[in-house]
């Protein structure tokens, strides 16, 4: 399989580095490299619509700026979140600055970046394997990781390779695909099943609705909620090891975004509905402390008061945490309803850009670029969304809003 260079090679590189950084869990590690990225491929002019998609992560920014003024915060906790909150912007703009080239295509980047990234993964997997003897659900995502939203999107480009224009031959085809999706089901992330549906319908047309894709998504989502009650039905065991173990974490993930009575008792229920117990707190912790809370958040430098000490996932303890898990309960708690209102609308904004053209792979991209939107909302319920420390979809969207407007102007002129 023969991979030629293409004259952007840099910027490709300099994309797959800000990718494969944002795998690393140290923050300040990722967003560092990030910002010299960002130094690094500057450029001189930008267009109107990333410009406006950036502004509204920049007033997040402000707001929760200016409200941490209002309280006694330390410093520190305010660089910090102020460091959290950049990071879309950071994104987005690397992304669209490496793919401002018709000649860098952005699809081809975006599949070879995830064979690189299939490859760490299945080596780091092989590895746990022999060394630790993996055998487990639990141990499988802790060696290798949680999620893949970006190996996710070369899936789906391959899937849809003709409305991309991609000219890969079958057999490089089906290479790619076969190597990218061991890797993505290894991942057995509930999430990035959903992404897969949602931007697989997107695709399809079936979000830009007549009678008969109301009927076909209908169907969908019947058959979606019979195969839950299948799953509820079975009852999977809550502390079964193998398949059964991701059957219950399907079983359980309504749950988990909000269950308004799970009380913090260390029990099953409090452990896995976790989330909903944030979000349930925050609530009731932003609406305690001031009048302005609810509309304006308590801003950067703000935490919430777990009431006993929890293990993270890096292996400390913590009793108060600035950042959750929730995409939407953070932006309420650090800028209020004023905040989800910002974020919300920048959702509403890539859910809904770019109008149906006559040619079909600038259609192809719109419908990218707005089912990304859709699944975005959804990762904002139980992935933080653009601001998990691990997120790439904001280069993701960069990179994909830099390339169709190329793509735009060369048809135009």
């Amino acid at each position: 399989m023969k991979i030629k260079l293409s004259s952007e090679w840099p910027y490709q590189l300099l994309f797959l580095i800000a990718v494969g950084f944002s795998y690393i869990n140290n923050y300040e590690l990722s967003l560092a490299v990030w910002l010299i990225i960002l130094c690094v491929t500057i450029k001189r002019y930008y267009s109107k619509s990333i410009l406006f998609l950036c502004s509204f992560f920049v007033v997040i920014v402000l707001l929760g700026t200016i409200r941490s003024f209002y309280y006694n915060y330390n410093l520190y906790e305010i660089i910090r979140d102020i460091s959290y909150f950049i990071k879309p912007i950071v994104g987005l703009l690397i992304g669209y600055q490496c793919f401002r080239s018709k000649d860098n295509n952005f699809f081809t980047t975006i599949i070879y970046c995830s064979l690189v990234i299939a490859i760490i993964h299945l080596t780091i997997l092989a590895n746990a394997f022999i060394i630790h003897h993996i055998r487990y659900v639990n141990e499988i995502r802790y060696h290798g990781g949680y999620f893949s939203d970006f190996e996710t999107f070369a899936v789906i480009i391959l899937l849809f390779h003709k409305k991309f224009g991609l000219k890969f031959s079958l057999q490089k085809r089906l290479i790619l695909l076969t190597i990218i999706s061991i890797s993505l089901c290894l991942y057995l992330a509930r999430t990035n099943l959903i992404q897969m549906f949602i931007v697989c319908c997107g695709l399809l047309g079936l979000f830009q609705l007549n009678r008969f894709k109301i009927i076909t998504l209908t169907c969908l989502i019947i058959i979606g909620a019979f195969g839950y009650k299948i799953i509820y039905d079975m009852n999977p065991s809550r502390g079964a090891t193998g398949f059964e173990n991701f059957l219950y974490k399907i079983k359980n993930a309504p749950k988990e975004i909000y269950d308004p009575y799970v009380v913090n008792d260390n029990s099953p229920r409090f452990h896995d509905n976790f989330r909903s117990y944030e979000t349930k707190i925050t609530i009731l912790q932003v609406l305690n402390k001031d009048e302005s809370g609810i509309w304006l958040g308590s801003g950067f430098g703000s935490s919430v008061n777990y009431g006993s000490l929890m293990w993270t996932n890096d292996g400390t303890q913590v009793r108060h945490a600035p950042i959750l898990h929730n995409g939407f309960t953070t932006i309420f708690l650090k800028t209020g309803i004023l905040g989800l209102i910002i974020y919300t609308s920048s959702i509403l904004y890539l859910t809904f850009m770019k109008k149906k053209t006559a040619i079909p792979k600038l259609d192809a991209i719109k419908l990218l670029i707005n089912s990304t939107g859709i699944f975005l909302f959804v990762s904002s319920l139980v992935f933080l969304g653009f601001y998990l420390k691990l997120d790439n979809k904001s280069l993701f969207v960069g990179g994909l809003l830099a390339y169709y407007e190329i793509l735009k102007n060369a048809k135009t002129t």
